[in-house]
């Protein structure tokens, strides 16, 4: 398995405890949750006895109980003797069939229920299927201290709201622990390419990928390694049966349900403007106050990894910017969303290609590789080797109150422990970036202008300019002059 050495390590764990364990797996569609269980429980701890049942969107809870109910017989093949009436009931017909199960093998290892994607179960809570699963594991599974219950789902708010935040439901205080998915960072998606998929790319390449796709694994399993990225993209993307064509509507659906465009309209206006927008600038461009439907909604979107705050550094929380912290999202709001079925139908083969030597796909890449650079932080810090004085990221602007001053603004200030700071240019180029004379002046304000207004009383910090670039900068004159520290995409891999 690629990645998920600490997932994979915390489930170990609780199948070595003493005792029962109640575990929340969530994270975005298709991040790959049901396949770490699957991978865990059906390959890498077999002893273990395992039930799996997985809610189904849109359906009755008729429909659910009895999917319940076939699903007991798949893996046991017992049937009820009696008419499942409802949640309880259902339990009750579980808790029988696993108790004749351990007894019939003699079963000494872990008993794992995996219920995936529980907030389709009952996402109205007016089936009680919470109550009677709280119900089990307190009568049931916590008493007998040999289950490991995992409760997964893609719409990780519900599992927020429902499982970790609400004091009164019947799961309260009841996690052993949480278990967030994230989208693999650039080094496990090249592996993921490489040792998955037989890709034979370099670096560059997987940049050029993981800045459509991101690290989402189903996403990357879409990839034809027979093919150029080009080809791959044309496929998926601007082909009206393409496997991505329609996954940005769906992705939203099956998160928020009725409340996706919501969602969607501050996604929206988030990809309008490459520097984000505060709480209070999205309330008042979608004409809003900014009040709980608003606030749950930014938090939301935070949680399945579709967005970032960024504070501005030495500044208050209501400064912070949101932006957008996905990169197939990035993609699809700048070249799939405007696009109607009549456009798509008539591309020819080729389409992308053609796109990609124009002056946007330039302007798109630097952004989308200033978001991979962000998302990636993790991989930056072990380049410059200051991991463990890391204290944040930041943005930070400066409007000239004097007739003599310029502004100067900076998307990426990196700071350790108030002592060390990193003012962060991102540049995607296919060579050596070179620096023109203007920028090197332009460069020179932004790290004084910084210095004096940003800094303050910690103007004795080191304050370093740091390049991340695809080849590296031409050392010219001005590159010589302002003391760069240079990392290129390669270091990221390391």
């Amino acid at each position: 398995m690629i990645g998920r050495k600490k997932e994979i390590a915390v489930l170990n764990d609780l199948c070595d405890s003493q005792e029962s364990s109640l575990v929340a797996i969530y994270g975005r569609r298709r991040i790959g949750k049901t396949y770490l269980v699957n991978y865990m429980f059906k390959e890498y701890r077999k002893e273990c006895l395992f039930f799996e049942f997985t809610g189904t969107s849109n359906v009755r809870t008729e429909a659910q109980i009895d999917n319940f109910i076939e699903q007991v017989y798949e893996w046991f093949k017992v049937e009820p003797t009696k008419r499942i009436r409802n949640w309880s009931d259902a339990f009750r017909f579980l808790k029988r069939t696993i108790d004749e199960e351990v007894e019939r093998k003699q079963h000494k290892a872990k008993v794992i229920i995996f219920i995936d994607e529980i907030p389709w179960v009952d996402p109205s809570g007016k089936a009680n299927f919470l109550s009677a699963l709280g119900y089990f594991w307190n009568t049931y599974c916590e008493v007998r201290k040999n289950v490991v219950m995992i409760l997964c789902g893609s719409n990780a708010s519900w599992i927020k709201n429902r499982i970790f935040e609400d004091a009164v439901g019947p799961l309260h205080n009841r996690l052993t622990k949480k278990i967030p998915m994230y989208p693999f960072d650039l080094k496990e998606t090249k592996a993921f390419l490489l040792k998955k998929k037989g890709f034979d790319i370099d670096n560059k390449m997987v940049t050029d990928i993981y800045m459509v796709f991101g690290g989402v694994a189903k996403y990357l399993s879409y990839l034809d390694p027979k093919k150029s990225l080009y080809e791959n993209i044309d496929e998926l993307f601007f082909n009206l049966h393409g496997l991505m064509y329609s996954e940005y509507d769906k992705v939203f659906r099956s998160l928020f349900m009725n409340r996706a465009n919501f969602h969607k309209s501050i996604i929206e206006l988030l990809s309008s403007k490459r520097s984000g927008f505060t709480l209070n600038d999205i309330a008042e461009h979608l004409d809003i106050s900014v009040g709980k439907r608003l606030i749950s909604t930014i938090d939301e979107l935070v949680l399945c990894g579709f967005i970032k705050g960024i504070s501005r550094f030495n500044h208050k929380s209501r400064n912070v910017k949101y932006i957008i912290a996905d990169p197939y999202i990035l993609f699809h709001q700048k070249w799939v969303k405007a696009l109607n079925k009549n456009d798509v139908a008539s591309f020819s083969k080729g389409y992308w290609i053609g796109e990609t030597r124009k002056q946007g796909y330039a302007i798109w890449s630097g952004y989308a590789f200033e978001t991979a650079a962000l998302i990636n932080v993790d991989l930056y810090l072990k380049t410059r080797g200051l991991q463990g004085m890391f204290s944040g990221v930041y943005h930070w602007q400066y409007i000239a109150k004097k007739r003599e001053e310029q502004g100067a603004q900076i998307d990426m200030v990196i700071n350790y422990g108030n002592i060390i700071f990193d003012i962060v240019e991102c540049k995607y180029y296919n060579d050596e970036y070179v620096i023109s004379k203007e920028y090197g002046k332009n460069l020179k304000n932004k790290l004084k202008i910084f210095r004096e207004y940003g800094l303050g009383a910690k103007q004795k910090a080191e304050l370093r300019l740091v390049f991340l670039t695809t080849y590296g900068v031409k050392m010219n004159a001005e590159a010589h002059g302002l003391n760069i520290t240079n990392i290129v995409l390669d270091d990221l891999f390391e």
